[in-house]
C-alpha cells in the first residue's frame, strides 16, 4: 500500500502537467487570434451604438469617415516609424550627432501634432451628425476614455522610482 501512494501521486502529477501543456500550447500557437485592430474597432463601435444610440445611417457615414481617417493616419504613423529607426541608428553611431537627433525628435513631435489635430477634426466632423442629446453622451464617452489614458500613464513606471500616487488618488 505504501508504494502504490507515491505511484498515484507521480501518475497524477504527470496528467496535471500534460494537460497544462496540451493547454499552453493550444492557446499559444494553434488557438485562432483576432487581430487588435479589429476587436478594438468592434468594440469601439459596439459602444458607441448602444450608449449614444446611434442610427444605421449614422454609423455607416462615420465609419465611412473613420476609414478615410485611418488611411491619413496610417502614413504618418509610418513616417514616425522611419523617424523613430533614424534615431536608433543614430544613437547606435560611436558618435552620435546631437544635432541631427534634435532635428529627429523634432519632426516625430510635428508628426504627432499632425495626428492630434487630425484627430480632433475628425472628431468635430462626427459631432456634425450627432443630436444635442447624442453630442452631450458622445463627448462624456470620449472624456472618459481620456481620463483612463491619462490614468494608465501615471501608473506607469511604478516601482522604478516612478510618480507615486497622491493621498486625494487613494
Amino acid at each position: 500500500m505504501r508504494r502504490r501512494i507515491p505511484v498515484v501521486i507521480l501518475v497524477f502529477l504527470f496528467i496535471v502537467n500534460i494537460s497544462a501543456l496540451a493547454t499552453l500550447s493550444y492557446v499559444r500557437w494553434i488557438k485562432p487570434k483576432p487581430s487588435a485592430d479589429w476587436t478594438e474597432g468592434a468594440s469601439t463601435w459596439n459602444t458607441l451604438q448602444t450608449r449614444v444610440s446611434l442610427s444605421p445611417r449614422q454609423v455607416e457615414q462615420m465609419q465611412g469617415m473613420r476609414r478615410t481617417f485611418q488611411d491619413d493616419i496610417t502614413s504618418i504613423r509610418e513616417q514616425i516609424w522611419e523617424r523613430r529607426m533614424a534615431l536608433i541608428d543614430e544613437a547606435r553611431k560611436p558618435s552620435p550627432d546631437l544635432g541631427y537627433m534634435d532635428e529627429i525628435i523634432g519632426e516625430i513631435s510635428r508628426l504627432q501634432s499632425e495626428i492630434q489635430r487630425r484627430t480632433v477634426r475628425n472628431l468635430l466632423r462626427d459631432k456634425e451628425l450627432l443630436s444635442p442629446w447624442q453630442k452631450k453622451k458622445y463627448f462624456s464617452l470620449f472624456e472618459e476614455q481620456m481620463h483612463r489614458q491619462g490614468w494608465q500613464h501615471r501608473r506607469r513606471g511604478r516601482g522604478r522610482g516612478g510618480p507615486r500616487r497622491f493621498e486625494n488618488e487613494r
